[in-house]
């Protein structure tokens, strides 16, 4: 009897740290997370499309969504694309449009919230 007491006491410490670990750790907005992976995966298959190859053969092109959302207005997001793909030789207005409109309403992502205890 003592054990089986003993074993439960156990099995509730056990459950008790596991919820205080849960607790304690890092909180991110998963939906805004989906939403940029699903974006950055659109540029590479895009970027891959512009420059006509692979992604481990493109070349060095990067491009930072949150430096797009820190910049003042639409048209210096496009003037920064532009710069980024001038290397480019296939046309980029339409993928500069589209992904200009891809990102309007996100939000930069920041760093994530810690969750009291």
């Amino acid at each position: 009897r003592e054990d089986s007491v003993s074993a439960a006491a156990a099995v509730v410490q056990v459950q008790q740290r596991r919820h205080q670990q849960g607790k304690v750790t890092v909180k991110y907005d998963r939906k805004e997370l989906r939403k940029r992976l699903v974006l950055e995966e659109w540029i590479v298959e895009q970027l891959g499309q512009l420059y006509g190859c692979e992604e481990e053969e493109m070349p060095d092109v990067e491009i930072d969504i949150d430096d797009l959302l820190d910049a003042a207005n639409e048209e210096e997001r496009a003037l920064k694309l532009q710069e980024t793909l001038v290397d480019c030789y296939k046309p980029t207005e339409e993928f500069i449009k589209e992904l200009l409109t891809r990102i309007r309403g996100m939000r930069k992502l920041s760093p994530p919230q810690k969750k009291s205890i």
